[in-house]
């Protein structure tokens, strides 16, 4: 056979192959898109409706109780990426609008991120920023002062800032560069800008909180316990998980590792020896079985974890497992419920990104953690019970509270959080008012007042209680 009449022949069972891929389904569906593109009275166009079509494929399954899967268009997938990996462009400030003003006013510096161009500036908590490039913003909605923020990367953002206790402004000229937020956080930071790894008030009991799993935590997280192994007779480590909605999986896995040994005694009491999770298809079927690493695990102080109904994901994944292997005793809240992962699926052309749940969790235990309409054993319940329900207004209050402790450096921190926790009755009312679309009525009337629950500094009841799980042995 002539070579080419063997590349004609070639290529039509290789275009054969291809259509014959194709049903009458899919030509319908072709089909139909042409016919609303050519002959609809609107005029919409091929892109609008091939993205129309992905989020209606995907809105199929949010009504099956998938409220996971997405397609995400390619304009799209930076920021995405972006939020995955707890990252932005910027000159690395988080800020607010002044409390009781809808418009800003001035915005406040909550916290610069550590290592950033602000905080390396001198940009700190309780900051008041007045001018951006060169505009007043007093009469600017945040949505609008946020704007003046943007622009290219290497570009500078010129500031007119009056420092916290100050009178007198300052000006400085920032660079916007990509900025990494660490996810592993402490107590404080002390005046040398480090992290500090213990409470001020039992310094005998170390603190991590772990904002969420992105390419760096397990590292951050090493690094961290390394840091608190260098202080002896530490009666124990609380690990904060609330409020964390996971991320890495792989994170997950590498971070269970180091608080987890490997044991020889095979099944015990229903729980599978070094498994700390698995993943199973709908039909039942495993796909993936991960399991403990090392004998010795890295950290082998007693350990307390905090969780709460925004923990989900990959901290539920940690959390159930240490719970499992009997390695830490649980306190707060049932989890979030979100035991699922999504296959990440790049779409050809950069035509944007199908993610795509497609497997579940299943904790040593064999209980699946994600939540379904058909079972009641989803989760993960907390071990320490009889803790008093925290209501919308504590748990916004003790958040706030500790993102400004976590962030902020020692020399100011009081100072910033005692006139914070003034002012937090206004900024609640903000926060409910744009939760709930009403005014709500948190300072009097016929509602009881708003008291902080829990001791200063922290006024954190869960935190409080945790503390109380070691006692002067070091025993759980």
């Amino acid at each position: 056979m002539p070579v080419r009449n063997f590349y004609i022949l070639l290529f039509s069972i290789l275009v054969y192959g291809l259509c014959s891929r194709f049903t009458l389904r899919d030509r319908i569906l072709v089909e139909s898109l042409h016919r609303i593109e050519n002959d609809a009275l609107t005029a919409p166009t091929a892109k609008q409706l091939y993205e129309g079509a992905m989020n209606g494929m995907t809105e199929v399954l949010y009504g099956q109780h998938d409220e996971y899967s997405a397609f995400i268009p390619d304009a799209d997938e930076k920021q995405y990426n972006d939020e995955m990996e707890n990252r932005f462009d910027g000159i690395g400030v988080v800020y607010e609008q002044e409390p009781g003003s809808t418009a800003s006013g001035s915005v406040n510096i909550i916290y610069p991120v550590l290592g950033s161009p602000a905080a390396r500036a001198g940009i700190r908590s309780g900051d008041k920023v007045v001018q951006v490039n060169g505009t007043e913003i007093k009469d600017l909605a945040l949505a609008d002062v946020s704007k003046l923020f943007a622009g290219t990367l290497g570009g500078k953002v010129s500031l007119t800032v009056v420092p916290f206790g100050k009178t007198e402004p300052q000006e400085f000229s920032i660079p916007r560069v990509p900025v990494q937020r660490e996810s592993v956080e402490g107590d404080r930071i002390d005046a040398d800008g480090k992290r500090v790894f213990f409470l001020e008030t039992l310094p005998d009991i170390a603190y991590i909180r772990l904002t969420s799993f992105t390419p760096y935590s397990a590292l951050e997280m090493e690094n961290a316990l390394r840091q608190i192994a260098e202080k002896k007779e530490t009666r124990g480590l609380i690990l904060d998980l609330r409020g964390n909605p996971g991320g890495y999986v792989s994170e997950c896995i590498q971070i269970a590792n180091l608080f987890l040994g490997t044991t020889k005694n095979g099944k015990e009491k229903g729980v599978e020896n070094n498994v700390i999770v698995s993943t199973r298809y709908r039909s039942g079927k495993t796909r993936e079985t991960y399991y403990i690493e090392s004998a010795e695990p890295l950290c082998k102080l007693p350990l307390a974890v905090l969780i709460d109904g925004g923990s989900a994901s990959a901290s539920e994944i940690l959390s159930a497992a240490l719970q499992d292997h009997k390695r830490a005793v649980l306190a707060g809240s049932r989890t979030f419920g979100k035991g699922c992962m999504q296959k990440i699926i790049p779409l050809p052309v950069r035509s944007g990104t199908l993610s795509l749940t497609d497997v579940s969790y299943y904790r040593p235990s064999g209980q699946n953690i994600h939540r379904t309409a058909d079972s009641a054993a989803w989760g993960v319940q907390p071990d320490v019970q009889g803790l008093p329900e925290l209501s919308e207004e504590q748990q916004f209050a003790t958040e706030q509270i500790r993102n400004r402790r976590s962030n902020t450096i020692s020399e100011f921190a009081p100072q910033v959080l005692d006139n914070y926790i003034k002012r937090i009755s206004d900024d609640m009312e903000r926060f409910l008012s744009e939760t709930h679309k009403q005014k709500p009525n948190i300072s009097g009337g016929t509602d009881s007042p708003f008291v902080l629950q829990g001791q200063s500094p922290y006024f954190d009841p869960v935190l409080d209680k945790a503390a109380e799980i070691f006692n002067e042995s070091g025993e759980k």
